[in-house]
């Protein structure tokens, strides 16, 4: 399963829309290149297509458009998949357990593979800040007429569900800021914990007040990000 919206329906939607208004405007641009000579002597009429040529050019104006939305929004997903790999990482209870970090080495690897999340989360963040003008030069590329394009191009960023993708990434900043607050814990408290049937206890109560705190903020941080994605997928 793609990790947040499918855009094949949308596209569906959009080559109907727009698919003759697409073929007229290409078949303009077409007549508009040739010399001349080559051009239809007046009063020959329009060019007359049959239903099989007919549906061929839509085939592969589907293809055209599919094409570009896929350059695009796939790239789009595939970092998704990689932001929603890290997450699950740092989603795990051992995170939030002091004890099962052996040593600082430890934490020190585990802010490093933080840095990597948040940087693939910048990463994500602005392939949906250049969405627009990505999707605009895709579907150009693949020679549909530039009002056209536009117009498609629209429609699929409908096909977004921007609240829910601003909303994710507010909280996506948050997790990890809480997170690095929390290893940053781990490192400067280094060794003030004990266990205690298998459970990690701070001798000190406001260190132990400190780090159920810190541990409900990720947990509520975490709720929320899950309900985001699902309702990416909806």
């Amino acid at each position: 399963m793609n990790p947040f919206f499918s855009h094949s329906g949308r596209l569906i939607c959009v080559l109907l829309a727009f698919a003759p208004a697409t073929l007229h405007a290409q078949k303009q641009a077409a007549a508009a290149s040739q010399t001349p000579a080559a051009k239809s002597a007046p009063g020959s009429g329009s060019q007359q297509y049959t239903e099989q040529q007919m549906q061929e050019m839509i085939s592969k104006l589907q293809d055209r458009i599919k094409n570009a939305a896929d350059a695009v929004i796939g790239r789009i997903q595939k970092e998704e998949s990689a932001v929603r790999l890290k997450y699950s990482y740092f989603r795990k209870a051992e995170r939030l357990d002091p004890s099962t970090y052996g040593s600082k080495e430890d934490v020190t690897a585990w802010r490093t593979s933080l840095q990597q999340f948040k940087e693939n989360e910048n990463g994500l963040d602005k392939l949906y800040a250049d969405a627009e003008p990505d999707l605009g030069n895709a579907l150009i590329q693949q020679r549909i007429n530039q009002a056209i394009a536009d117009q498609i191009k629209n429609e699929l960023l409908k096909s977004f569900p921007w609240s829910v993708i601003t909303k994710k990434s507010a909280l996506m900043r948050d997790f990890i800021a809480e997170h690095d607050e929390l290893l940053t814990f781990y490192d400067t408290n280094w060794g003030t914990w004990t266990l205690a049937s298998g459970t990690a206890t701070f001798a000190d109560a406001k260190l132990a007040a400190t780090f159920q705190d810190l541990k409900a903020k990720i947990n509520a941080t975490g709720e929320q990000i899950d309900e985001q994605y699902k309702l990416m997928v909806q």
